[in-house]
């Protein structure tokens, strides 16, 4: 099975079943040397016909794009490895660098299901928001989140991800529990519904699980922990993601925090997240941070909280090598 791929200069005829590794690795080359890295590290692929481009530049960054969405299909196709696409914070957390597993709110999104164990009776709260990664407008993805208090100290919320290119997508569906245990301790879980499907590969489906905590350490720090898909629940043959998120915040006063967090995943390295946001007034959040791994990615956006409860966030994450995620939320909360 072959796949003719327009890169740069040439067309070319591409074996996806044994050219996966080089693929990855040209998504994942500078962006000026994209072209030279493929064409250097894929013996397999042959030149069948040479192109002048108008812009060479141009040419490269349309070839990157292009290259991305075709392994985020051939990911899926192969079965060679875990699920490609992973959920992308909502434009609040992602402005923070993703740092968001002991924020102690709600007004940037449940990141924490213990979070919900912050809610009062019937207060309740609706995030909804999308990204478009690396300014790719082939891939969608979608957010949507709503919580509401059962009782003081305990909450329900539903969380919806969507994730998709035009040959492969997944879904998570989580209904999320928090209840408050102590003066300054909340602790929270959540039942996880996973699926992919694949053009004419079919579809699958997978159920898992997660636990929370959030305290209050001292009056101005809070500590937060997550462990997901402990007993590394699988979707057919591949492994979701499995993770463990650990961090804190300091938040000396209503106008500013500062947010650290470590993720460390099965498949992957570890990665260090930090981030801040700033309140110069009371209707408006500035935000920036970044995140440490392979590669490190630098965050930033702003919020405005407006009347009736009404927020709108956005946030964009910087890769050195694939460019830009903008990402925008729309929020509302009862007050």
């Amino acid at each position: 099975m072959g796949v003719l791929v327009f890169s740069g200069f040439s067309v070319l005829e591409w074996n996806p079943w044994d050219s996966f590794k080089r693929m990855t690795y040209c998504v994942q080359s500078n962006r000026n040397n994209f072209k030279y890295a493929c064409n250097k590290q894929m013996p397999s692929v042959t030149t069948s016909k040479t192109l002048k481009p108008e812009n060479t530049k141009t040419q490269n960054i349309r070839s990157m794009r292009s290259t991305l969405l075709l392994c985020c299909s051939l990911l899926a196709l192969t079965g060679q490895a875990q699920v490609f696409m992973r959920p992308f914070d909502n434009a609040a957390v992602m402005a923070m660098g993703g740092a968001g597993i002991a924020l102690p709110g709600l007004s940037n999104g449940l990141n924490n299901d213990a979070q919900a164990g912050l809610l009062m009776a019937k207060s309740p709260g609706v995030w909804a928001g999308s990204a478009i990664p690396y300014g790719l407008s082939g891939w969608q993805t979608a957010h949507i989140q709503g919580v509401v208090g059962l009782s003081k100290g305990s909450g329900l919320g539903l969380d919806v991800l969507h994730s998709a290119t035009s040959a492969y997508s997944e879904q998570r569906f989580r209904l999320a529990y928090g209840r408050q245990l102590g003066e300054k301790i909340y602790l929270g879980g959540s039942a996880d519904v996973l699926r992919v499907s694949a053009q004419e590969y079919g579809s699958a489906t997978a159920a898992t699980f997660s636990l929370s905590i959030l305290a209050q350490a001292l009056p101005t720090v809070w500590l937060g922990a997550k462990l997901q898909n402990p007993f590394q629940q699988k979707i057919g043959e591949d492994i979701p993601v499995s993770l463990f998120r650990v961090g804190g915040v300091w938040k000396p006063s209503e106008l500013f925090l500062f947010s650290f967090e470590t993720e460390k995943d099965l498949e992957r390295p570890a990665q260090v997240k930090a981030g801040f946001e700033y309140r110069p007034h009371t209707l408006l959040a500035v935000r920036a941070g970044m995140r440490s791994g392979d590669v490190a990615r630098i965050g930033f956006g702003a919020g405005l909280r407006l009347k009736n409860g009404l927020a709108l966030d956005l946030g964009s994450e910087w890769h050195p090598s694939l460019g830009i995620t903008p990402a925008a939320m729309v929020s509302w909360r009862k007050e």
